[in-house]
Formats: structure tokens, sequence, C-alpha cells
């Protein structure tokens, strides 16, 4: 059974300060100078557009023979307005700042651990930036908002979808890299999807579900298997473990980028996936139930549950391991028992439990075609609790290295995996 562990600590600290003061300080002093002009510009504006308001607000504080909650309706007419013009400058110039600033920096932090590669997320902000820096107008942005980003190890929404229900992801960074030998991904991302509900009185509303926000890292794994091995601290639902994004709304709602790619996956071609939503939509529009929808792909397309050469279909099992605390922990389910036990050898389990610890335990795993992919859920662990991973500060110094303190924390603990569990080794051993 797997000890207790003491909270992994971040080595070489004192290597970083030296790292950091040589290599990027001279990246980040740099840009400070662009942040303190930000802030003065963000100043001048919330002065001229606030010094009115609160001016005539005050006014009316002060007024006369006017009723107190006319003055407070008259008031908030004045401060909300200018409250907002404040704010949505400052949230666009935050974004814009930040997409700039983690351009330059962080890849010269990532200098600390090795030869790694930052990948910028894909969003609105990002392709106003790109599009403003590469000097590409409106047809710039749409194509940066539209670009599909490959690397070695891509987190395939298929993967996903074995373990979480989502018709949208959205990427934040990723970070592309070798560590002991063994090729990594770590990729910041989101998924949801979302409901629609009417009330008595038949109106309409919509409402999302997030069911995975944090990081989730890749790696391959030194040993063989065809299976597939499930892990998850909550529950798995086995259906969806076999049969992953195949309903209508999962198909229709995917980004282009991701509907192309699974499609391709299952079909072989680019055209599938047009034919499968089509499917899909009619059959759903019929009033069919989304196991009657997947039943129906499944066999027009096949999939990981469909006998082929003979053999029976796949099943997806619970899998119970020896350590009581492991069992406590998480939900085990695979393809293949002995597969399973071939991976989570004694050793490798133990290894495993460390990292769980590390991360409170709110861990998922998928181990498939060799790789391994564990989902680090940052809106439930304590020992993270936060909503974003590897920012440039913008409300404090981006010349301090005390305000990188958590950028390394955090890419420490992820390194940790690929030493923790020897992934550069055979994983029995």
């Amino acid at each position: 059974m797997a000890q207790p562990q003491q909270q992994q600590k971040p080595k070489n600290t004192n290597n970083f300060m030296n790292y950091f003061n040589t290599k990027v300080l001279p990246v980040t002093s740099n840009i400070e100078s662009y942040r303190s002009k930000i802030f003065i510009a963000v100043a001048v504006w919330a002065a001229i557009v606030a010094v009115p308001s609160l001016f005539f607000s005050l006014m009316l504080l002060f007024a006369q023979n006017v009723p107190i909650v006319q003055k407070l309706i008259m008031i908030a007419t004045f401060l909300i307005p200018t409250a907002i013009a404040v704010s949505i400058p400052l949230f666009f110039v935050k974004g814009l700042y930040g997409m700039f600033a983690k351009e330059k920096v962080i890849p010269a932090l990532l200098g600390f651990w090795g030869n790694y590669t930052y990948v910028p997320p894909m969003n609105i902000i990002s392709a106003i930036y790109k599009a403003i820096k590469n000097k590409t107008g409106f047809g710039g942005f749409c194509s940066e908002l539209t670009k599909d980003k490959k690397t070695n190890i891509s987190v395939n929404p298929t993967i996903l979808a074995r373990l979480l229900q989502f018709s949208t992801i959205n990427y934040d960074d990723k970070i592309v890299g070798k560590h002991n030998d063994v090729q990594i991904e770590i990729a910041e991302l989101a998924t949801s999807y979302t409901t629609t509900s009417r009330d008595s009185d038949g109106k309409k509303s919509s409402t999302k579900h997030t069911t995975f926000s944090g990081i989730v890292f890749s790696a391959k794994l030194n040993k063989n298997f065809k299976g597939i091995t499930l892990v998850s601290y909550d529950n798995i639902d086995k259906r969806r473990a076999l049969r992953p994004t195949v309903g209508a709304q999962e198909i229709s709602s995917m980004s282009l980028a991701d509907a192309l790619s699974f499609g391709t996956k299952i079909a072989g071609v680019a055209s599938a996936v047009k034919d499968m939503v089509n499917t899909a939509q009619e059959m759903q529009n019929q009033g069919k139930s989304q196991e009657e929808i997947q039943d129906a792909i499944a066999a027009k397309y096949g999939n990981n549950n469909t006998a082929a050469d003979n053999q029976p279909p796949l099943k997806m099992d619970d899998v119970h391991l020896e350590d009581p605390l492991f069992n406590r922990k998480f939900k085990m389910c695979s393809t293949d028992q002995i597969e399973a036990r071939y991976i989570f050898t004694t050793a490798f389990l133990n290894r495993f439990m460390k990292i769980a610890e590390t991360f409170n335990y709110r861990l998922k795993a998928v181990f498939i075609d060799n790789n391994v992919y564990i989902l680090i859920d940052s809106r439930s662990a304590v020992v993270l609790n936060r909503k974003n991973w590897f920012e440039v500060p913008f409300f404090k110094s981006c010349k301090e290295p005390k305000n990188y303190q958590e950028f390394l924390n955090d890419f420490s603990r992820l390194l940790a995996i690929v030493e923790t569990l020897k992934l550069n080794q055979n994983i029995g051993m």
C-alpha cells in the first residue's frame, strides 16, 4: 500500500534564481517598460471616464430636496456605465498584454528545465493579438482563430471523451518537449456541454456545465498494450468509455478542427464528419434517444465496441487492485483485466499513488495506444486551487523572480510525473 508522502518540493530553487537573473531578467526588463506604459494609459483613461461621473455623483449625493432612493438610482446611472467603460478596456488590454508577455517570458522560463516549446492558446484575444502583431487585418484574425496546432503527442478529443462528457473544448496554454528522454505534452484546457430547458411559461434557458478545467499531461509509456484502461476519482461511464463523442450534440458542437480529427480517425476521410452529423441530427429530430443514436452511428461507422476479425466485442469491466487506498480513492475499469495489472504492477501503483497525493488524488487517467493521459482537475485540487496555470503577472512586476514561484512549483510538479512514474523505464520495473 502506498505510504503517505511529503508534499513534493520544486528542486534547485537557488539555481533558478541564478538562471532568472541571467536569462529571464533581460527579457522581463523590456516587457516591464511596456507594462508601465499600459498602466499609465489605463489610469489616464480611467481618470477621463471616472472623474466626471464621480463629480456628478457627489453633486447628487449632497443635493437638497431629492429623495434618497432617487439619489441612489441617479448615482447608479452614472457609476455603472463608468465601471463598464473602465473594466472592458482593462480586460481587453490585460488579455493582449498577457499574450505578448507569455510569448516572450514563458519560453525564457522553460529554458531552466531544458528545450521546451510553448504553444500559445487559440482564442479571440490571441487571434486579435496576432492579427495586430503581423498586420494581417480581419483576414489574419479569421485565419488565426481557425488554425489547428499539432504537436508530437496530440490530446485527441476522442481520448478525453472516454472520461468526460463535453461538446466544447477550450484550449489554453500548451508546452511540448522532452524530460528524461520522454516526449511529453502539457496542455491546459477546459471541457463543457450545454443543456436547454423550459420553465412553466415556456421560456427557454441554457445552462453550461463545465466537466473539466485543468491540465492534461500526455506521455508515451515504455510498455506495449492494446486495450483501454481508465482511472478516475469519480464514476466512469462505461458506455462513453467505449463509444466516445458520437452523440448528435457532441459532434455538431465540436470545433471544426476537433470534428475533422474525430471524423478522420473513425472513417478515414473528413467527409464522414458531415454525414455523421446529419445522421445524428436526423435521429435526434425524430426523437431518438442518445443511446439509439450512438448505437446507429456505431453500427454505420464501426468503433471499438464492434466485433472485427471474428473477435468478440470489447467490454469495459471494473478492476480492483490490491491497494485498499487506491480502491477507496479511484474507480478503475479496463477492456483487459490482465493488461490493466500488467500496467499497474505493484511498483507502478505505488508510484502512481505518490503522484496522486501530490495533486490531492483529483486525477483521471487514460492508458491507450501505449500512451498515458493524466487529467489534473484544477477546480478540485486543493493543492493548486486556481483557475489558470502558467501566467505572467499583470498587476505585479514581471521583473521580480518571486512572482514566478507559482510557475516554478507547477512545472516542477508536472515534470515530477515523469521522474516518479519512471516513464523513461519499463513501467513494470
